[in-house]
């Protein structure tokens, strides 16, 4: 088969890409978040999709892991994730960007966040207390909206 027609087999599905972009840029935290199931590595993957910025806060808050680092983390991608939302307002009018808004538009993303995650593996029950997960979207082979029961 001809490289050029597996070129974006490595890269994640567009369509999702978008959808977790446009939640990764929204300045309001979500609760509860839109559910999707993933299929990953052959495993099914399913939890509510939150914004990056808010996984990040979220993780911040659990006592394992209360330190600096992770709230530090999630002010600056909270501030990356305002930058995106004003350059989008200010684009949207006609106006002129900065470059810190425009960067923070144009970065592409790399990862999906989930909270209240279940790992369902082959022939067991499904794993995990509702974590929070975060995962490659390039990982993602497959994906829909809602819950998928598994099958006994």
């Amino acid at each position: 088969m001809p490289n050029s027609l597996r070129s974006d087999w490595g890269e994640p599905d567009s369509v999702l890409a978008t959808y977790v972009t446009l939640m990764d840029h929204l300045i309001e935290p979500v609760d509860p978040g839109p559910i999707l199931s993933l299929t990953v590595d052959g495993l099914l993957v399913s939890g509510e999709l939150i914004p990056q910025w808010q996984w990040f806060a979220e993780l911040s808050e659990l006592n394992d892991h209360a330190d600096a680092f992770y709230v530090g983390v999630a002010e600056n991608v909270k501030e990356q994730s305002d930058l995106a939302h004003e350059a989008t307002k200010v684009r949207d009018i006609g106006g002129e960007m900065t470059q810190r808004q425009y960067v923070a538009l144009t970065a592409p993303t790399r990862y999906i966040h989930l909270r209240n995650t279940l790992i369902y593996h082959p022939n067991q029950d499904a794993s995990g207390d509702g974590v929070l997960w975060r995962g490659r979207l390039s990982d993602v082979s497959g994906w829909t909206p809602g819950t998928t029961n598994k099958r006994p």
